[in-house]
């Protein structure tokens, strides 16, 4: 190879890895594996690893449930929560599998659409987001930091 070669390196080239040393979450990812391992080789200390992962995992994926109508990241949370639990579970991460591949598929199914039906979507799912916002407020009432404007009566949250 020439010096004119993209394959060369310039004289003195370090690679990012060189040059900041080895990644911080590397070394601790591997103490935690090294843990891990050590808390599994003995069966009682494994059953009460799984059952605290697990009841963790559950967990996260009933929180995320619990805010999956209402706006913000509900259903991420429940991937989370699957994450957690596939880390000790193979049902667990056959389901997250489905999950990934089926979202992967909505997204290119959504995609692949004309521009009319993606505005579509998009405001029929904002029109149910509004509605489960309306709902919620309707039922517990205006938090006492909102200023008091006449909209609020003429959408019924007064």
């Amino acid at each position: 190879m020439n010096a004119e070669s993209p394959q060369t390196r310039p004289k003195g080239w370090l690679s990012r890895h060189h040059r900041q040393g080895p990644r911080p979450w590397r070394k601790l990812r591997l103490g935690f594996l090294r843990w891990r391992r050590t808390v599994l080789a003995n069966p009682h200390t494994a059953r009460l690893y799984r059952t605290v992962v697990g009841g963790l995992g559950t967990l996260v994926v009933l929180i995320g449930l619990v805010l999956v109508p209402l706006p913000g990241p509900g259903w991420l949370i429940v991937i989370i929560g699957l994450f957690i639990i596939s880390s000790e579970f193979h049902w667990a991460q056959r389901l997250l599998h489905f999950v990934r591949v089926n979202v992967e598929r909505w997204t290119h199914w959504i995609m692949a659409q004309r521009l009319w039906v993606r505005w579509t979507i998009g405001a029929v799912t904002a029109a149910f987001v509004a509605v489960i916002v309306w709902l919620t407020l309707k039922l517990t009432g205006l938090p006492d930091w909102v200023p008091d404007l006449r909209l609020f009566d003429v959408i019924g949250l007064h």
